[in-house]
């Protein structure tokens, strides 16, 4: 169900605002749990504001056509290009509707945007003249194994760059690469750091250190390594929430949470305090362009638990984090590296580890924090620089 209806938004004269998002948002908007805001990217602040805002997700198919689509071309093409293609998942006349009576298209990232791609183009052919916003995480990640395929993914990308007005880069590096090849369209790009709800993420204090903590569930989080530490370090106890953990490989002093976020298994308060009691929080990664595990790190930090984090082409920011000043870098996913680092880190004197913990909450509360997150989005939707 929709945040509000369309047909309720053209009876005044606000600005509306569409959020289109992948799943999940509407399930939490409509209910009364006390949640973080950061996933909604600008949602509450643009209804506090009082701008008409509704929501559109992904939905499963309801017809036979839909699914044959889905599983015979649909996917074969996105596993050819190398790209989150879901047209099947978002096509259809309600959304079209919302699109094209909106003043501002929010899409919250690179699969909801490559999947309205079409529905924008038909709009504009139109001369529809809303203007659309996306978000980018790993846009760039993933290349087609031969020339022909990489040259239509190229392509396909061209032509979402074309028909989109503005671009929020997550990752510095991201937004470097993408302004480095793609020149055309720089003055589209935007840098801006994910921020999250300091009002959930927070040091609750006095908290006891009792675990190891593991939480993600994107692609390019090393799970076998993450799985083997807790067998590497027995009489540590390790904690994961995630659906991609196998239970049959950790060691037997572990908890596995087996969730999501758009399904979780605990609230977001539970997961605070799961932050507030752990030792360290370890976010092994592969190596891409995405800025993966940034949303944990921030939330891990500003709860006053340091992060161990795999240090990837595309972390976020490299100018205000600092290995061993605010938080803790690995250069490779070995084992017994990460083994010995995080010895170390349990080892370091209290005096010395404190002071690196202060370190990380000051750099998230003067760097990321969410309400001017969500000022920024609205001043480049309005097109000002």
């Amino acid at each position: 169900m929709d945040y509000m209806d369309t047909e309720e938004i053209m009876k005044n004269n606000k600005k509306s605002v569409l959020f289109f998002y992948q799943s999940g948002r509407v399930s939490r908007l409509n209910s009364k749990l006390h949640y973080a805001k950061e996933m909604f990217y600008g949602f509450h602040y643009f209804k506090e504001k009082n701008y008409n805002v509704y929501t559109s997700e992904f939905k499963s198919h309801k017809t036979k056509f839909g699914k044959y689509f889905f599983l015979i071309f649909e996917k074969r093409i996105r596993s050819l290009l190398k790209l989150p293609l879901y047209w099947s998942f978002v096509t259809n006349k309600s959304n079209y509707k919302k699109i094209i009576k909106s003043d501002y298209v929010i899409l919250s990232n690179n699969r909801v945007a490559c999947s309205v791609l079409p529905m924008i183009i038909i709009s504009k052919f139109f001369k529809n003249k809303s203007v659309y916003l996306s978000f980018i995480m790993g846009l760039f990640a993933n290349n087609p194994r031969f020339k022909i395929l990489r040259v239509l993914q190229k392509f396909y990308i061209k032509i979402l760059l074309s028909q989109i007005n503005y671009f929020i880069f997550l990752s510095k590096g991201e937004y470097d690469f993408a302004v480095t090849n793609f020149k055309k369209y720089k003055n589209n790009f935007f840098y801006l750091p994910f921020a999250i709800d300091l009002n959930i993420w927070k040091d609750l204090n006095n908290c006891a250190q009792e675990h190891i903590l593991f939480v993600g569930n994107d692609g390019k989080r090393d799970y076998s390594l993450a799985e083997k530490l807790s067998q590497e370090l027995p009489i540590e106890k390790f904690v994961y929430v995630s659906e991609e953990i196998n239970t049959d490989n950790v060691s037997n002093n572990s908890i596995v949470y087996s969730g999501s976020w758009g399904n979780p298994a605990i609230e977001d308060s539970d997961l605070r305090d799961l932050y507030n009691n752990a030792k360290i929080t370890i976010i092994p990664l592969k190596e891409s362009l995405q800025p993966s595990g940034q949303s944990v790190a921030l939330q891990s930090l500003a709860c006053g638990t340091p992060v161990l984090i795999t240090k990837t082409s595309g972390f976020w920011d490299n100018e205000n984090f600092k290995d061993s000043e605010n938080i803790f870098f690995i250069d490779n996913n070995d084992i017994n590296n990460w083994k010995e680092k995080i010895l170390s880190i349990s080892n370091l004197d209290k005096q010395q580890l404190a002071q690196i913990i202060e370190n990380g909450k000051n750099t998230i509360s003067l760097n990321y924090d969410l309400i001017d997150f969500n000022k920024n989005i609205e001043t480049i939707i309005h097109g000002n620089k």
